[in-house]
């Protein structure tokens, strides 16, 4: 029987383009978030979005201008502290909490960009499975990228707290005013039955959302080949100031291929 002359669908497959979702639009051969992150990561088993979530970095002074003189971007990626590398063992996640920014006391001389990122995003808690819980602050983390205030830290109304290790983080909700330079809010979901379902959020503000407000889907794709992905951490970049702590600047999740070591 001739071969029908129309292309068969898995010759179909290989020939679409697969669409990327986080299309490139900085240069990320001087990226620290992305260079941290992708150290950790062999070719298509870990996605995370290139550029992050937010608004791209700003130059030195338009950063001092923005959050006051000798403001510093600062990068970090969790998969510096839970991926294998040498004699350092796999150390997953089981935790994480996010923690209000606030100013310290004499914020009445700061730039108005840093006063209006007041109760945003100042410090995310980890804790992982091989760290020893007898250590965790009250959050109940052990580590803490960005700053966390001395005083009044334990309120349970300046961070919240999610245990990660029985839940699957399969989107990330987050929200910023664009030109501001932070982020606004995170939201955490898993998925349920096809429904998503919110496991942790923190944002800057109460009631309906402020006018202006972007929120971005932050999740891997989905390319219709059934591969499963598993949360595993963060990357990003803070905004480092001179005396009043650390703003998060930029965020994104990082999922890895289901059954990937």
């Amino acid at each position: 029987m001739k071969r029908p002359n129309y292309a068969y669908p898995e010759v179909l497959k290989e020939r679409l383009p697969i669409p990327i979702h986080n299309d490139t639009l900085s240069d990320l051969s001087t990226d620290g978030a992305y260079l941290k992150t992708a150290a950790y990561a062999k070719e298509g088993d870990v996605w995370f979005d290139h550029d992050m979530v937010g608004d791209p970095t700003l130059n030195d002074d338009h950063l001092s201008t923005t959050f006051g003189y000798g403001s510093k971007y600062e990068h970090f990626s969790t998969l510096e502290h839970t991926e294998p590398h040498q004699n350092r063992p796999h150390n997953p996640l089981r935790r994480i909490s996010l923690h209000r920014y606030r100013m310290n006391m004499g914020g009445f001389l700061t730039r108005a960009g840093l006063k209006r990122a007041k109760d945003a995003i100042g410090a995310i808690g980890l804790a992982f499975e091989r760290d020893d819980p007898s250590t965790a602050q009250p959050d109940g983390c052990t580590m803490h990228l960005g700053h966390l205030h001395s005083s009044g830290n334990d309120d349970a109304n300046n961070f919240k707290a999610l245990n990660i290790g029985n839940v699957d983080i399969t989107q990330i909700d987050v929200q910023y005013f664009p030109g501001s330079g932070y982020i606004a809010s995170i939201t955490f979901y898993d998925q349920i039955n096809g429904v998503n379902t919110e496991r942790l959020r923190w944002k800057q503000w109460e009631g309906k959302d402020p006018e202006g407000l972007v929120h971005v889907i932050n999740a891997p794709p989905d390319r219709g080949d059934g591969t499963v992905w598993k949360f595993i951490g963060l990357c990003g970049t803070w905004v480092d100031t001179m005396g009043q702590g650390h703003v998060m600047a930029r965020i994104s999740g990082v999922w890895k291929k289901a059954g990937e070591e």
